[in-house]
């Protein structure tokens, strides 16, 4: 999904306070472009049974990523619930239960939305290769929550397309094409808000590694370009440690503080990052953050 940096962008400056769920994986989309995403799955049991129990093995802050324990799934979340706008992102055509915003990769076709429900079709992403996503909300949000993102389209840049109608009390539509190659901006995630597969959550201060000798991480989804990939660690230097993409090794240098590799993310998939110390990570030593230029 190409257009997600720049939707997450837009929906960030409409919406203040958002709270958002990517349920795309494999392939995601918000994550990690919008921050506080949590992410899961729309519908695990279509996966492949490996790919499931791979992605089984991840935790987000704690939990198990969505879709997969559905005890987990039903426990309060204090991030999701007192928000007023809940978005969630998914390759399904139907609204997502308990969200107030359902934003539906590639759309939802052209009969009309249920009853009560309203659309606003998203044309968002490179000019020459542009992507339509539908926004699913209550009818009377429709005038409101229209306005908020048409305001918020005032990030365009030069040479940027933008436009829009509010069409029927049930639709309305926005456009927002940038010329190639398209608008996707650098990343800095903090490295425990992402899914991994430590026993720890971690906080504020990193991924607590001491001992470890293997660690997975779902950066999510990242355009499928050449990406110049920094992991920057505190408490102690990485060592000679070993990374990883989709399990296979691949080329890293060690800098003051982190490690630098250049990745190419598979295009249909969010990528699996990997590291490995032969005799565990060395004390002390955190991962703090994950950054990633184009």
């Amino acid at each position: 999904m190409s257009a997600a940096p720049l939707l997450a962008a837009l929906f960030a400056r409409a919406l203040p306070g958002l709270a958002a769920r990517d349920l795309g994986l494999p392939l995601g989309a918000l994550l990690p472009w919008l921050p506080g995403t949590r992410a899961g799955i729309a519908d695990a049991a279509a996966l492949d049974p490996m790919e499931r129990a791979l992605l089984a093995r991840f935790r987000q802050q704690g939990l198990p990523l969505l879709g997969l324990d559905p005890v987990a799934d039903a426990a309060p979340d204090p991030a999701w619930e007192p928000a007023r706008d809940r978005l969630a992102w998914t390759p399904s055509g139907a609204p997502v239960p308990g969200a107030s915003l359902t934003l539906v990769a590639g759309g939802t076709g052209e009969a009309p939305p249920a009853e009560g429900l309203a659309r606003i079709l998203l044309l968002a992403g490179r000019d020459d290769a542009p992507e339509r996503h539908d926004l699913l909300l209550p009818e009377p949000r429709l005038a409101e929550t229209y306005e908020c993102l048409r305001a918020a389209a005032s990030l365009a840049g030069p040479g940027w397309q933008q436009g829009g109608r509010h069409l029927a009390p049930q639709q309305a539509s926005l456009l927002l094409l940038v010329p190639r190659p398209g608008h996707v901006l650098d990343l800095l995630v903090p490295a425990a808000v992402l899914p991994h597969d430590l026993p720890a959550p971690g906080g504020s201060e990193g991924l607590p590694l001491e001992g470890v000798r293997q660690l997975r991480l779902l950066p999510g989804a990242l355009p499928p370009l050449r990406w110049r990939l920094r992991l920057d660690f505190a408490g102690a230097e990485p060592g000679p440690a070993a990374v990883f993409l989709d399990g296979l090794r691949i080329p890293a240098r060690s800098v003051p503080g982190g490690l630098v590799a250049s990745i190419d993310p598979p295009a249909d998939r969010a990528p699996v990052l990997g590291l490995a110390w032969r005799d565990g990570a060395p004390p002390g030593l955190r991962l703090v953050t994950l950054e990633a230029r184009p």
